[in-house]
């Protein structure tokens, strides 16, 4: 998706990280944003590998990864991140087994939400010209990216398999069925699917 009419040069913000989080093109990687990449990656392995773990001991680890999450929450291994800082999740929430969540820009799950495996949620995007997807910056060759924000509602239920895409919001209640790729915010009560995903019906009947 490209829905900015902008063109891939940096605005006036002043790290790379604020000016990812502002959901303007910046150029990557940069030292503050490997560094946290890093960092959660490290995370992540203890993570995934931690079934001889204490529950507390693997819900701490998830405090230290994540930007928030709330109590009774539960993400089964196989879960992966960019930085993890930028996502924060609510209470009894239950992310099931292989889902990938990339948050180059904020990543919000409320509460009472079920994501079932496989599950992408991918904020960042590139330029669509070829030429645009590259910088040279002090004689490096650079990707040029920017993410937009995805906001999951409270009591979704996500499918199987489903793709989000940066800058859509599912409001709350609805039902995004498995398989689905989400490009546009679906709104709350419904039930949702498809390529790209639409409303089919009510969720409340």
């Amino acid at each position: 998706m490209d829905v900015h009419k902008t063109d891939a040069s940096p605005q006036a913000h002043t790290t790379t990280r604020q000016r990812m989080l502002a959901g303007e093109w910046f150029h990557s990687p940069s030292l503050e944003l490997t560094r946290l990449h890093m960092r959660a990656q490290a995370l992540l392995q203890r993570f995934n590998q931690s079934g001889l773990m204490t529950l507390d001991e693997r819900q701490a680890l998830l405090s230290q990864l994540l930007g928030a999450i709330g109590k009774g929450s539960w993400i089964e291994p196989g879960f992966q991140c960019d930085y993890g800082a930028h996502i924060e999740i609510g209470e009894d929430v239950y992310i099931n087994v292989n889902c990938t969540l990339l948050d180059g820009n904020r990543i919000e799950i409320g509460s009472r939400v079920y994501v079932s495996p496989n599950v992408q949620m991918i904020t960042t995007t590139h330029p669509v010209h070829p030429a645009k997807r590259t910088v040279e910056v002090d004689g490096q060759r650079k990707c040029v990216l920017r993410a937009d924000p995805i906001k999951v509602g409270n009591d979704v239920w996500i499918g199987a398999g489903v793709i989000l895409l940066g800058g859509v919001e599912v409001g709350e209640g609805s039902v995004i069925g498995a398989g689905s790729v989400v490009t546009r915010s679906i709104g709350p009560g419904v039930v949702a699917a498809g390529n790209p995903c639409r409303v089919i019906r009510s969720a409340y009947v």
